[in-house]
């Protein structure tokens, strides 16, 4: 199914860290993993000085964040990425990091639903972990796509990396997106790619550069909204208020 307007339903993209939820979820899974063991504090410490350049440079940073991320992993022992992912997602809702889907996110997938939108989530973070994170509370009709990971050498590893132009292009590799999207939803600035791929553009709770940085690529066709509060503790499906959709 094509994820353009022009094909059957409207589409509506959102990001998913610091935009859906109040949190970034591959930070905290790499923070959490790394923390955990005094080795891989270690590595990281004397690696970060040659990542750094790797990190700073969009097409050297797949190797930095893969880096990352089999040390964080290594060694999986014959787990799966589901696996691992699936192991740490309770984590996300409960102290220290006690991350809350913000309810305005909720109401918006909701109202985009009862109007028969197509609903996608497009995220730089590990799709599995994307996946876990967001399955006790979304309905099973959003479609998740993330970085993919894949093992490397007893560890895991990005395939590629799903952040700025590489949305658009993994979105393309996938088939959902032809021309433009109708709806897009993100807080960053690093996703001017995605927003410039749609019809009605929506920032979610930026800061000041990231509204400047925007509107110099974009114009003044974006939409700034304010989403704060996270009152759903419990986590459950189903429905929320209502929201205007444009």
């Amino acid at each position: 199914m094509s994820g353009t307007s022009s094909h059957n339903r409207p589409v509506a993209v959102f990001d998913f860290d610091k935009t859906l939820i109040d949190s970034d979820v591959a930070y905290h899974f790499l923070n959490t993993a790394i923390k955990a063991s005094k080795v891989r504090r270690m590595v990281v410490g004397m690696l970060t000085p040659v990542l750094l350049p790797f990190f700073l440079i969009r097409p050297t940073r797949i190797i930095a964040m893969s880096m990352m991320m089999w040390i964080a992993t290594f060694p999986i022992q014959g787990k799966t990425p589901r696996n691992v992912f699936g192991s740490f997602a309770p984590r996300v809702w409960s102290p220290p990091i006690n991350a809350r889907f913000y309810d305005e996110g909720l109401n918006a997938l909701a109202a985009h639903r009862r109007l028969g939108h197509r609903l996608l989530i497009i995220s730089g973070s590990p799709q599995e972990l994307v996946r876990q994170v967001a399955q006790p509370v979304l309905e099973g009709d959003i479609e998740i796509i993330g970085s993919p990971i894949a093992p490397f050498l007893g560890g895991l590893i990005y395939r590629s990396y799903c952040m700025g132009i590489g949305k658009i292009q993994l979105a393309r590799e996938l088939g959902v997106l032809d021309n433009y999207w109708d709806y897009g939803y993100s807080d960053s600035a690093t996703d001017i790619p995605l927003l410039a791929h749609c019809r009605h553009r929506f920032l979610v709770n930026p800061d000041k550069e990231t509204i400047k940085r925007t509107k110099a690529a974009l114009g003044d066709r974006v939409t700034i909204l304010k989403w704060t509060i996270t009152k759903n503790k419990t986590l459950r499906k189903g429905t929320h208020g209502d929201l205007r959709i444009p």
